[in-house]
């Protein structure tokens, strides 16, 4: 049950480097593309503070809470500096999907957005390549305890994200 709850904690941030977006770097990156819209929240307040951002990505179904806190960065096996920022739905399931960007010199650069199969994604940079995982749910898992985690190692090819890699790790059912 430990290891679950663990593994399930594990899923509430999403660390690539030791600090933190600053709000004017997290609308810089939300103002690099056409696609991502900020939008009016559904309530007047936020959980997340004055400095979140409620976007819609168009053509992505992802929309919700975008939290400077929560924005990082880390560089890729090429040198490439990288910056990944958590849509947080505000319910439940957490983050569903993260917008990620790359930068050369002082340019963002949206490169899209990276989904989830069932919420509680966590992005990370792991050998220079980044790590992508989420929780697989299977039949009645309650959404503290799901049956696997998907991991997927992925690069930026040009202006793409590509999975090199992916693995599923089963988790053991605790009695309840």
């Amino acid at each position: 049950m430990m290891r679950r709850v663990l593994a399930a904690a594990a899923f509430a941030a999403a660390p690539l480097a030791a600090a933190a977006a600053t709000p004017a770097q997290l609308d810089s990156w939300l103002a690099s593309s056409p696609a991502i819209v900020k939008e009016k929240p559904p309530y007047a307040t936020s959980a997340y503070g004055t400095a979140a951002r409620y976007i819609n990505v168009k053509g992505a179904n992802a929309t919700g809470w975008v939290v400077p806190a929560e924005a990082t960065e880390g560089f890729l096996a090429d040198g490439r500096r990288v910056m990944v920022a958590p849509i947080n739905s505000g319910g439940s399931g957490g983050v569903f999907s993260a917008l990620l960007f790359t930068q050369t010199g002082t340019t963002p650069h949206f490169v899209g957005t990276i989904p989830s199969g069932g919420g509680h994604l966590l992005v990370s940079v792991n050998a220079g390549r980044l790590l992508i995982e989420w929780p697989i749910y299977v039949g009645d898992d309650p959404n503290c305890c799901p049956s696997a985690l998907h991991f997927e190692h992925a690069s930026v090819r040009g202006n793409r994200l590509v999975t090199d890699d992916h693995w599923d790790v089963k988790l053991a059912k605790s009695p309840h």
